[in-house]
């Protein structure tokens, strides 16, 4: 009997998910069941870590805790430091900053033995020991020049005899020893200020240490106060060397003063309707003067024939040039000095220096001085400028004073200014001084002085007005007003400048300046009519100009080369309630291109000196990429660059790129 041939077949089972997912599910589950040991094994080095690093600071116990208690004691002598310097106790300041610099000093000693520990091996704790390092060395620093500051406080307290007296309370004999005092300490202030610097720059080290979250108690309040103190200390210093030319010490000096009308603006401040005299010896004014700068030109009509420049010839119809006029150039130096060759032409005497300041210093200083009155007039930060220039031009009429006398109420309210400066407690000058640092910063105080060593520190210290030496790309818009009247205080201003590169590789810049008349037909504003210079880098190269509607001949363009710089100038008018657009259009030179092309991009901004503000817009297209994204001036997208900003002083730029 035969048996059945089987099929040697087994068909396929089903998958079976479960059983699979339960293999899998025990093969992922080993490291979380190893994981305790992991955990445990981890923990058991970190502890070790811990018990290696404390028992090897364990023999530092004591110079450990020095560090604590003295840099603690430290801060606290500074905190009284610092209340005893705002109420001008500066001996007992000095005695605590003294204490201070005692206990930062030995904090960091104790620090040198501790860094010895085996813990300090690591790098990253090695970096939190240099930290705490710099930020002694910063107390210990701080102390010490502080210290030595209010000791030269002290010495002029000593002659004073009291730390709130007024100016004029000071006698000759005390101001010439408070004058040689400060004069004798320049060498110790600047060394102060290098001492500073090192300050400033051990927090920049700080900062690349990346410090851990228990020293930002300690380093916040550096941050914040560090740089101001440099900042003052580079003031401090400035106002010593330049003191001796304010007061007049150790010899008598004279300065032409120049009050330029910013509400009709003039290349580097405004008209000079009133011009002065001021006589300084030894802290005391020992003369001053005004006057109409007209009463100063009339004399000279008969004699001086010096040619106007052209746009003065052409739209005031005025062929001869005068003191008034003198100041047709943005650089102040240059205006300076023409200022001084006109005043001589025109029988005045020698003088060392110029002054110019606008109305507009003269609000913020009433502003701290408080109201004036003057023969029946008001005159307050508010009202100061219709007030005077109603008074000027029709008040002195009604009251029947000579046309020749007008501006007599000025000198009258500069003498009366004076007077309460003198009367001005001590503690109340600092909001004067923060008052001229402002207005010089933002040009409305422009300094020039015949002495080279003066003015060289003048433009070190951005006071003289200057055309700056600039080796990127540059943008100045400066305006003349040509009898106006005083339309320049309705007038906005909003400068759109763009900078892009076409397909040939060129950089092409555009200036479009947008005027808006706010005024009226009054006796103080009218038609705005300008002779306007567009300054940019040296071999600029004009492509095209536009006035509104109007496209300008390029012909019909000035051009000049002054100050290492070209510029490009038009003259052009504007109604009232109404605005108009003026466009140049021109390519930068090989030289800025070049450093585009090198991945660098610079701009200076300078703001005419005289105008309080103006809307600046900038826009700059690259085909490089932009690399320095966290520059918080611009917002930036790729190879775009915009900004915005109301510019009240000079200002400058930097794009990194690709």
């Amino acid at each position: 009997m035969m048996i059945p041939e089987k099929q040697n077949f087994i068909p396929p089972s089903r998958f079976d998910f479960k059983n699979k997912l339960y293999v899998l599910a025990k093969i992922f589950l080993i490291p979380v069941k190893l994981l305790p040991y992991f955990l445990f094994g981890f923990l058991f080095l970190a502890v070790v870590a811990v018990l290696v690093g404390v028992l090897s600071l364990l023999p530092y116990f004591v110079p450990l805790k020095a560090v604590y208690t003295e840099s603690l004691a430290g801060q606290a002598h500074l905190n009284s430091a610092e209340a005893f310097i705002r109420t001008q106790k500066f001996s007992s300041a000095g005695e605590e900053l003294g204490l201070a610099e005692k206990s930062f000093s030995d904090a960091r000693i104790n620090l040198l033995l501790v860094e010895k520990a085996v813990i300090f091996k690591n790098e990253y704790l090695s970096n939190q020991l240099s930290v705490a390092n710099n930020i002694l060395f910063i107390g210990e620093n701080l102390s010490r020049s502080l210290k030595q500051i209010t000791g030269i406080g002290q010495q002029v307290l000593d002659i004073l005899q009291t730390e709130n007296i007024s100016f004029s309370k000071i006698t000759g004999e005390q101001k010439v020893q408070v004058l040689s005092i400060i004069t004798n300490s320049i060498n110790e202030l600047e060394s102060l200020e290098k001492d500073f610097a090192e300050a400033d720059d051990r927090l920049g080290e700080i900062s690349r240490l990346h410090p851990l979250f228990v020293f930002n108690s300690a380093l916040e309040p550096l941050q914040e106060r560090i740089p101001q103190l440099r900042q003052s200390m580079q003031g401090i210093v400035t106002v010593g060397k330049m003191l001796p030319a304010f007061a007049g010490y150790p010899k008598e000096i004279t300065y032409l003063l120049l009050m330029e009308n910013n509400r009709e603006m003039r290349p580097s401040g405004g008209f000079i309707g009133t011009y002065g005299i001021l006589d300084i010896k030894n802290a005391n004014i020992e003369k001053i003067f005004t006057d109409n700068s007209y009463n100063l030109d009339v004399l000279a009509e008969p004699y001086l024939n010096i040619p106007a420049p052209e746009p003065i010839r052409t739209y005031m119809k005025q062929e001869k040039w005068f003191f008034r006029d003198s100041n047709w150039w943005p650089d102040f130096p240059t205006s300076a000095q023409k200022a001084e060759f006109f005043y001589s032409e025109e029988g005045g005497g020698e003088v060392d220096g110029v002054i110019a300041f606008t109305p507009t210093v003269l609000e913020e200083i009433l502003g701290v001085l408080g109201e004036f009155s003057i023969d029946g007039l008001t005159f307050n930060k508010a009202n100061f400028w219709d007030q005077l220039e109603y008074q000027v031009e029709y008040g002195y009429y009604k009251q029947g004073i000579p046309v020749e006398e007008r501006k007599d109420i000025i000198g009258d309210l500069g003498r009366a200014i004076m007077a309460r400066l003198y009367e001005l407690p001590m503690n109340q000058w600092p909001a004067l001084i923060n008052v001229v640092r402002t207005q010089t910063e933002e040009k409305q105080i422009l300094l020039y002085f015949n002495d080279p060593a003066l003015q060289a520190l003048a433009m070190e210290n951005d006071l003289a007005g200057e055309v700056k030496d600039f080796s990127g790309d540059y943008l100045m818009l400066v305006d003349a007003n040509l009898a106006a009247l005083k339309t320049d205080s309705v007038m906005d201003r909003t400068l759109r400048y763009s900078v892009t590169e076409n397909d040939n590789g060129d950089f092409i810049a555009e200036a479009r300046v947008n005027y808006q008349n706010l005024g009226d037909f009054t006796w103080k504003t009218t038609r705005y009519r300008s002779y306007t210079r567009l300054y940019a880098p040296e071999s600029s190269e004009l492509l095209s100009m536009k006035i509104g509607n109007k496209e300008i001949k390029k012909e019909d363009v000035d051009i000049y080369n002054e100050f290492g710089k070209i510029a490009f100038g038009i003259f052009f008018e504007v109604e009232p309630k109404t605005s108009k657009e003026v466009v140049w259009r021109y390519k930068l030179p090989a030289k800025v291109v070049e450093k585009i092309k090198a991945g660098e991009y610079n701009l200076l901004v300078q703001k005419q000196a005289g105008i309080p503000k103006i809307n600046l817009q900038l826009e700059m297209n690259f085909k490089q990429r932009i690399i320095n994204k966290e520059n918080i001036s611009f917002v930036i997208d790729s190879q775009k660059a915009k900004h915005a900003e109301v510019l009240t002083r000079d200002k400058s730029y930097s794009i990194s790129l690709e």
